[in-house]
């Protein structure tokens, strides 16, 4: 029920929001051009790229991460970031219009002042908008707030108050009941709530005898009362688990990753393909000559390095680079150090500033990696890793890719200590468990801010 009412809130939230984000279009639009002394231009043209931003509200709002999904108690921490994500939606989407459209009727001038207007509107409305609506139906709506017993021991019930608490606009708790050191029935348990009028009973499952559960469960049906169980999983196990429904039985398991969704994975492929494509065509051929100088000059020999390297399952593939050693330079899997004479000059330059990983590129067309996820390690060097990090082994989920989170963030070259490669692997898997599309395209755009600035550890 709690579940279904947050859902409530968010379909809420999002359709006040598309509301507010198109008055103040139409708005920006009379005084925009009100203020040039124009006149007003073609409403046909507007009118297109408002449908398209509501689309692309509408379809952010469905592949958003449940851990992205505002609800009345964590709205503070998830302004920031939801904003940040629902306007590069807006402006990906105006963008891609632009471009496909080359159309050049719309102003400039109105776009730049909308998009401002538009950042700061979704911020205020994602921390105050749906506080408000939530706040005003439980003063008007007494229905609303479920009158809550909590029945179990103390430790427990001071556990799970602070939680409730969080729900304060769905729940007011009433009654707090203490099992410590008293042998009662389950029906002894039933007289006591029955005293007075309650919507939603909290007890622990697992302090509780599965009579006494049961017995509570029926009360409730009978007496009209929901019963709420808390699993506390997360304290037991050290992680969450999502319940699923698999033909009869129902299931626990840790959290379906966003891009184990079909959907998902087809516009990150989109993304890959036309970014990549753009890369291999305009990039790659003059960078290939460039190279190709370099090595006539100071190393002869192969343009491309080829090695094999652990992709998404563990599945084995050829990783492209520009070479930037020597040939036959000795053991392949001794990783560079820096000022190792392994590399020659010039190869320094295309280290320290990634360009040896522009072949890549075609690994990504190729469908073994992506443009954006955990960076590819060689097979003795991910046994060696999976050693130091226990959960290592999720970077594996997606495929691996050409920059990534850890990389952007500082953390690329020599693995000197284990907790550089904690550090590191934190990051993957904070990639791979919260992936969006606008996570994708801001891990880009610092990739190429990090190329003009490379950090200390590229060499």
């Amino acid at each position: 029920m709690i579940s279904a009412r947050e859902k409530g809130f968010f379909q809420l939230l999002v359709t006040l929001q598309i509301a507010v984000i198109s008055i103040l279009y139409w708005i920006c639009f009379l005084l925009i051009f009100g203020m040039l002394k124009s006149g007003l231009p073609s409403l046909q043209t507007y009118t297109k790229y408002w449908i398209i931003m509501v689309f692309a509200m509408i379809f952010e709002a469905f592949s958003r991460p449940g851990a992205l999904r505002p609800t009345p108690g964590r709205m503070k921490r998830l302004a920031s970031p939801v904003s940040r994500r629902q306007w590069m939606w807006i402006i990906a989407s105006v963008t891609a219009l632009l471009v496909f459209s080359q159309d050049m009727r719309i102003s400039r001038t109105f776009l730049g002042a909308f998009s401002a207007i538009a950042l700061i509107a979704l911020y205020l409305t994602n921390r105050q908008l749906i506080r408000w609506a939530g706040g005003l139906r439980s003063k008007h709506l007494s229905e609303w707030r479920l009158r809550t017993f909590i029945l179990g021991p103390k430790e427990w019930c001071d556990s799970i108050i602070p939680e409730i608490k969080e729900l304060h606009s769905m729940l007011d708790v009433k009654r707090v009941e203490c099992t410590d050191g008293i042998n009662r029935s389950a029906e002894e348990y039933g007289d006591i709530i029955s005293e007075q009028p309650i919507d939603m009973l909290v007890m622990p499952p697992r302090h509780l005898p599965d009579s006494t559960v049961i017995s509570l469960l029926r009360q409730g049906d009978r007496l009209g009362f929901r019963c709420w169980l808390p699993v506390e999983l997360t304290r037991t196990y050290g992680r969450r688990f999502d319940l699923q429904r698999a033909g009869r039985l129902d299931v626990l398991t840790p959290p379906v990753e966003p891009l184990e969704n079909t959907s998902n994975q087809f516009i990150k492929r989109i993304f890959d393909v036309a970014f990549s494509s753009l890369i291999v065509v305009t990039v790659l051929p003059p960078l290939c000559f460039m190279v190709w100088l370099i090595h006539r000059r100071h190393s002869p020999g192969p343009l491309f390095f080829k090695q094999d390297r652990v992709g998404k399952n563990g599945v084995a593939f050829k990783v492209f680079k520009f070479r930037t050693l020597h040939v036959d330079n000795g053991d392949e899997s001794k990783q560079v150090t820096k000022g190792d004479s392994r590399v020659f000059k010039g190869g320094q330059f295309l280290r320290k500033t990634s360009l040896d990983e522009i072949p890549q590129f075609l690994n990504v067309l190729f469908g073994d990696m992506s443009v954006v996820g955990p960076r590819p390690h060689m097979e003795k060097h991910d046994c060696e890793f999976r050693e130091i990090f226990e959960r290592y082994g999720v970077r594996r989920y997606v495929k691996p890719g050409v920059t990534g989170l850890a990389q952007v963030k500082g953390f690329r070259g020599e693995v000197n200590r284990p907790q550089d490669l904690r550090h590191r692997a934190r990051l993957d898997n904070f990639y791979v468990t919260h992936w969006d599309v606008a996570l994708d395209i801001g891990i880009v755009a610092m990739t190429g801010f990090s190329m003009l600035k490379p950090p200390k550890t590229a060499y």
